[in-house]
């Protein structure tokens, strides 16, 4: 369990430049949209909204993988997948439908390296995520046997 809960950690830290950007583009007046309807500073606000929604993801990934063994089941491993797959397909799919993908291509190094990093690690926790709740029994009779267990 070390090894994919170091690769989400990485995962994540390897995607905070990119965070930063985004949280950046927050104050940044250039990011406004002088004609938009609904105001200029309406990007603005959507560029804080997705760092605060992206750190939400984050934690609830990393919640989630370092959860006490009792407590690993299969449908707790089902939400990571999904936020983790919610959150980095909004990286990649406005490049083939809109043909909007990042700014350069140091970032896109970035974005792909956090992107296989962090799912490598959601699919190599699978396994350390019961299919089925431990009953309470189950779970303070278990005696630790190796490291990876942790």
């Amino acid at each position: 369990m070390w090894l994919c809960r170091t690769l989400l950690c990485l995962g994540v830290v390897i995607g905070l430049p990119s965070v930063w950007e985004t949280l950046a583009f927050s104050w940044n007046p250039d990011f406004q949209a002088p004609r938009l309807p609904l105001g200029p500073t309406h990007t603005n606000y959507h560029a804080f909204r997705e760092f605060t929604l992206t750190m939400g993801v984050e934690l609830v990934i990393l919640y989630i993988v370092f959860q006490p063994l009792g407590h690993r089941i299969r449908p707790l491993w089902n939400v990571m997948l999904i936020a983790a797959l919610g959150y980095y397909v909004g990286w990649w799919l406005p490049w083939p439908i809109f043909g909007y993908h990042a700014p350069d291509e140091l970032s896109q190094i970035d974005h792909f390296t956090a992107t296989v990093v962090t799912l490598a690690g959601v699919f190599c926790a699978r396994q350390q995520f019961s299919k089925t709740p431990m009953t309470r029994d189950e779970y303070t009779e278990q005696k630790p046997t190796k490291r990876t267990n942790i």
